[in-house]
């Protein structure tokens, strides 16, 4: 399984035979529509980043919050389903959003962790 992550800032950096992934509510405007898949159902929900980027609630908070709105979502979980058959056939996977997120505190890497425990896992 390959699944890596970045930001659209870096899109032009990454390997060409990357499969790009949009896993933001907005797809960035800068990127030919043809050129990423756009999986908006593995978007965090908007109110739930609101809070956390104006300080109302901690990461561990969000993290908590957008897990729990993952597994419940029956269009996210197919999505994931999704990603995790074709990185099992080979294919590079690469989720990408607006975070530069040098800490890690980022949805996009709750995504790793939850594809790698799918993985691991067998589902």
């Amino acid at each position: 399984m390959t699944i890596l992550e970045g930001y659209f800032a870096k899109i032009n950096d990454y390997p060409e035979t990357d499969n790009l992934v949009c896993v933001s509510e907005v797809y960035p405007w800068f990127v030919k529509s043809d050129k990423m898949f756009h999986a908006y159902v593995l978007a965090p929900i908007p109110w739930l980043r609101m809070r956390y980027t104006d300080g109302e609630i901690t990461w561990e908070r969000y993290a908590e919050c957008y897990l729990d709105h993952l597994k419940h979502n029956r269009c996210g979980q197919l999505e994931l389903g999704g990603i995790l058959e074709r990185s099992g056939k080979g294919e590079t996977i690469r989720l990408l959003c607006w975070e530069k997120a040098e800490d890690k505190q980022c949805h996009r890497f709750l995504l790793l962790d939850v594809l790698n425990s799918m993985e691991a896992k067998g589902e």
